[in-house]
């Protein structure tokens, strides 16, 4: 007899494992993702939408690990039943420690330590990010004397920046910051650059801004503004061309201040007011030597140094009449001045020796509103406006205001406005610096119009528009 034994094997069971992997910010598939699932050894890619699967899986209990550059390594549990799918999602987020800083920024433009720099310009730099990161840039940006931590630009896209309103000969820092918006901002050098001299421009003016007027100077194509605050009008340049003079009522009553060329190192100058009939029609002038500055206050003409020292009456007015403007040329020594009633339209022109005060009359008896004297170059002859409709009214308003030349020897004077617009005045007539042309504002007469500044020829030909907008010129 023998016996036989029975052996039983237990069949194996399998299941499977469906996943996808996304971002957990935006839930989006990434690239280059491995998902390795324990302990069967598997290893996946998922597919471009992020889904894997890993079949024929025995049944029991799996961990499944998903790496991929810059994002944290996430490991998850799951457990794989007979003939079921074990569904996963995985998502991902990212790993800063694994990001790097974006590059320091260098310059582009300008150059380090560039000079003559545009007051408009362009400021550009360069960096990258190591992984590829979108970058912000901020932007310091000040001048030297000044100091700030406080952008002037930020959360820029473009690696450049255009900056404005710089002002002239004026050295400017500048620092770029970068952000990855992961590791902390990255900040460049501090560069610097200086903008182009102060231009040596040929033409200062009054021009209303703001209902104020302001001076501005210019050489016909660029202009720049000298004054800021108050009201500000009539420049008179000194002698060596370096100082401007002008009226200012910043302290409410007119007084004369002076400035450097470019409206800086502003100082009060006089102590009694400018004063006369019609104030924005006075004028005054500086001593040919350019020590003192003469003014008129009513029915005196004072000299007062440009210090504001040494306050003298240079010349009284005749009896019940005032003085309004002035000049003084080296030529002879001597000054000429408008002299006025209590009217704008009663005027008179004397010529007046600065040592005596004795006044002697040049242009009398000629009825209409007139404008203020200056003296040609050689001191031979002055150049005035005068209107000679001889309208008046309670406006000081003129039809027909036009330019005379008046010989000082002899007091005849011409009229050069020959080639006037009929119903426009001719103003505040100068002569150039080198005594070949006049310049002056033209304007209609109907008291609103705009302002604009021309130039001629001593005989009233080639009459041409310089600047628009602008009045009480003054040629260097």
């Amino acid at each position: 007899m023998g016996c036989t034994e029975e052996t039983f094997v237990e069949p194996k069971l399998y299941g499977s494992i469906s996943g996808k992997v996304l971002t957990l910010a935006d839930k989006t598939p990434l690239k280059n993702v491995l998902v390795r699932i324990s302990p069967s050894g598997k290893s996946i890619t998922p597919d471009s939408l992020g889904n894997f699967r890993a079949d024929s899986l025995p049944v029991g209990k799996y961990s499944i690990q998903t790496t991929v550059d810059k994002y944290k390594t996430d490991l998850t549990s799951v457990e794989v039943e007979e003939n079921k799918a074990a569904a996963v999602s995985v998502f991902l987020i990212p790993d800063n420690n694994q990001n790097k800083s974006p590059l320091l920024p260098t310059v582009v433009k300008p150059a380090i330590k560039a000079t003559g720099v545009a007051l408009s310009t362009v400021l550009a730099w360069k960096t990258s990010d190591p992984d590829k990161d979108s970058l912000r840039y901020s932007v310091i940006l000040f001048r030297e004397g000044q100091s700030t931590t406080v952008p002037i630009a930020m959360n820029l896209h473009a690696d450049s920046l255009i900056v404005s309103n710089l002002e002239y000969e004026s050295t400017y820092y500048w620092q770029v910051i970068t952000s990855d918006s992961i590791n902390k901002p990255v900040y460049s050098e501090v560069w610097s650059f200086k903008t182009k001299p102060v231009p040596d421009f040929a033409y200062l003016f009054t021009r209303q801004i703001n209902q104020n007027s302001q001076i501005f100077s210019s050489n016909g194509t660029e202009t720049i503004q000298l004054t800021t605050f108050g009201g500000n009008w009539r420049p008179v340049v000194s002698p060596n061309r370096e100082r401007v003079a002008f009226i200012s009522n910043i302290n409410t009553d007119p007084h004369i201040f002076i400035s450097n060329r470019v409206g800086g190192e502003v100082k009060k100058v006089t102590v009694l007011p400018i004063a006369g009939v019609s104030l924005m029609d006075l004028s005054f002038c500086w001593s040919p030597d350019g020590l003192e500055l003469l003014y008129p206050n009513y029915n005196k003409l004072y000299a007062v140094h440009a210090d504001g020292s040494g306050l003298r009456v240079v010349a009284e007015a005749p009896a019940g009449r005032f003085f309004a403007g002035c000049d003084w040329t080296s030529q002879g020594n001597k000054i000429i001045a408008r002299v006025t009633g209590s009217s704008v339209y009663d005027n008179e022109l004397y010529l007046i020796s600065p040592g005596t005060g004795v006044l002697n009359r040049l242009v009398t008896g000629r009825p209409g509103k007139m404008g203020n004297p200056d003296f040609s170059v050689d001191g031979t002859k002055a150049v005035f406006t005068l209107d000679v409709s001889n309208f008046q009214n309670n406006e000081g308003r003129q039809l027909d205001s036009r330019i005379f030349i008046v010989d000082v020897a002899s007091g005849v004077s011409s009229d050069i406005s020959i080639n006037k617009t009929t119903g426009n005045n001719d103003l505040d007539a100068r002569f150039s610096p080198n005594g070949a042309k006049i310049i002056f504002t033209s304007t209609s007469n109907d008291g609103f119009s705009v302002r604009n500044i021309y130039t001629m020829d001593l005989n009233g030909v080639n009459r041409t528009e310089i600047l628009q907008n602008a009045e009480m010129p003054y040629w260097r």
